[in-house]
């Protein structure tokens, strides 16, 4: 059961994306520049996270424990950067279901070969048929929304 309630919480989380992609879109409408919606976002997301962190008393990494870490752990804040930026400059072009879908379909494909071989220590799940043809779906389902 927790299973299912987990996997619904990544519903709505999702659907928040949409909300999400669809607002700094707007918001873009307002500044000089694209650019400036994706910057405002993850200001916005970095002093709550800020707020976050004093409210729980979580503690700042020492600069010896940050340069532990291997240094392509530190993309995922360039590859946010670049989803949030081409979600505001495409969902004024293609729309917010293409754009969701073709990012989703983008995810899948390359999350089955993470799993496949275990990338950045996942455990392995095997490409399957069932998951080949699910991302086929997908992709047949952007083709169907574009019609």
């Amino acid at each position: 059961m927790t299973k299912y309630i987990l996997i619904f919480a990544a519903l709505i989380i999702g659907g928040f994306l949409s909300v999400q992609g669809s607002i700094n879109a707007q918001l873009s409408s307002f500044l000089k520049h694209p650019l400036q919606a994706s910057l405002t976002n993850f200001l916005v997301g970095t002093v709550i996270l800020i707020l976050l962190n004093i409210i729980l008393k979580t503690s700042m990494p020492s600069l010896a424990e940050m340069k532990t870490v291997p240094w392509y752990l530190f993309l995922g804040g360039a590859i946010g950067a670049m989803f949030v930026t081409s979600v505001v400059l495409l969902i004024p072009r293609i729309g917010v279901t293409t754009m969701l879908a073709a990012s989703i379909a983008g995810q899948l494909i390359v999350a089955a070969v993470i799993d496949h071989f275990g990338f950045f220590n996942v455990a392995v799940h095997p490409i399957s048929l069932s998951r080949v043809a699910g991302i086929i779906m997908l992709i047949l389902g952007i083709v169907l929304i574009q019609r």
